[in-house]
C-alpha cells in the first residue's frame, strides 16, 4: 500500500477530479522554459501527497522565480527544495520517468491558477509490472515512493510534535513493508577478473572488488538499488570500470555484508538510507507482521 493512497482507503472515499485540464495537457510541450521542484534531501522530484485529491504529485513551473516563491513556506518549515530546468526536449522522458516513483500527478504553474494533469494524460505509462517483475528489477514504483516520502521527512532538521512522530512512523512502516517484499540489485567490481566472471569459479572469487560509499565520517556502505536506473545514475562516472550486477532481497542483506562494511546503503544517489548492522536485525524484529 501507498502512504498517499493509504489515506484514501481510511477516510472511506475516494475524491475524483473533474477538472478540465485538456488546454495544459496540449500547452505543456509549448513552454519555452520547465522547471520541476526537486527534493534538496533525496535529489529526486519533490512528492507531495495532496491532502484533498490523495494524488501523489510533483510540481512543474514555467519560470526559476515562480518555482522559489512556491518553495518559500516550505523553505520555511525546513524542507529543502530546488528548481530544476527542464530542457523541453527532455521532457518527455523527465514525465516518463515520474512512474518509476509512483507519481500519478503532476501541478503545473503558468499564468493564474496551478492546473492539476494526471500523469498518464502527459505520458504514456509503461508496463510497470513487467518492469519489476524482471530478474533484475527495471522498476520499484512503491519503495521508491515510500522511501522518498520517509527521507523527505526524516532529513528535516525539526524538533517533531507527538502527531508529526507518528506520522514518521507510519511512513517508515510504509516503506518498510516494500522494502522487505522488494527485490534489490547489488553490484560487484569485476575488473581485474581476467575473461568473463563466473560466480561459481573459486579462483576468481580473489579478484572481485565489492563497491563500497564512504560516509563524510569515514565509515564505509554497500550500495544496494531498488532498480536498474538507481544503479546506472549513481554509477555514471565509473568509467573503466566493469560492474556486473545481480538481484538480491532484504533477508540476505546482512549475510552478503563484507567485514569493512558498516551496514548497507539503499540508493546512494537518491533516496540515501543508510542502515548499518544492528539496523538491519532489528527491522527485522520491529516490523516482524507487516
Amino acid at each position: 500500500m501507498l502512504y498517499c493512497r493509504k489515506r484514501i482507503r481510511e477516510r472511506n472515499y475516494e475524491i475524483i477530479m473533474v477538472v478540465d485540464n485538456s488546454f495544459m495537457i496540449h500547452r505543456i510541450h509549448t513552454f519555452k522554459e520547465v522547471f520541476m521542484l526537486y527534493s534538496g534531501f533525496t535529489h529526486r522530484p519533490f512528492i507531495e501527497c495532496d491532502d484533498e485529491t490523495f494524488n501523489d504529485q510533483v510540481y512543474l513551473f514555467t519560470s526559476a522565480a515562480a518555482a522559489q516563491e512556491f518553495a518559500v513556506p516550505y523553505t520555511q518549515n525546513k524542507i529543502l527544495l530546488q528548481a530544476v530546468q527542464i530542457p523541453q526536449e527532455k521532457l518527455d522522458a523527465a514525465l516518463k520517468s515520474l512512474y518509476l516513483y509512483s507519481v500519478n500527478a503532476v501541478v503545473v504553474q503558468d499564468e493564474g491558477a496551478p492546473v492539476t494533469v494526471e500523469l498518464d494524460k502527459l505520458a504514456e505509462k509503461p508496463d510497470m509490472d513487467k518492469l519489476e517483475k524482471d530478474v533484475i528489477p527495471r522498476a520499484n514504483p512503491e519503495l521508491q515512493l515510500t522511501g522518498l516520502y520517509f527521507m523527505q521527512e526524516l532529513s528535516r532538521p525539526v524538533k517533531r510534535t507527538p502527531e508529526e512522530a507518528k506520522r514518521l512512523q507510519s511512513m517508515e512502516e510504509e516503506m518498510v513493508h516494500n522494502l522487505f517484499h522488494a527485490r534489490l540489485i547489488i553490484s560487484f567490481d569485476t575488473t581485474d577478473v581476467p575473461g568473463e566472471w563466473n560466480p561459481q569459479n573459486k579462483e576468481q572469487q580473489g579478484k572481485v572488488k565489492i563497491p563500497m560509499v564512504q560516509t563524510k565520517d569515514g565509515k564505509f556502505f554497500q550500495p544496494i538499488y531498488t532498480d536498474l536506473t538507481e544503479f546506472k545514475s549513481f554509477n555514471a562516472k565509473t568509467a573503466g570500470r566493469r560492474l556486473q550486477i545481480g538481484p538480491t532481497g532484504y533477508d540476505y542483506l546482512e549475510k552478503l555484508l563484507v567485514p569493512k562494511a558498516e551496514g548497507v546503503v539503499i540508493n546512494p544517489g537518491g533516496f540515501n538510507l543508510r542502515l548499518n548492522r544492528d539496523q538491519l536485525k532489528q527491522m527485522k524484529v520491529r516490523y516482524a507482521n507487516v
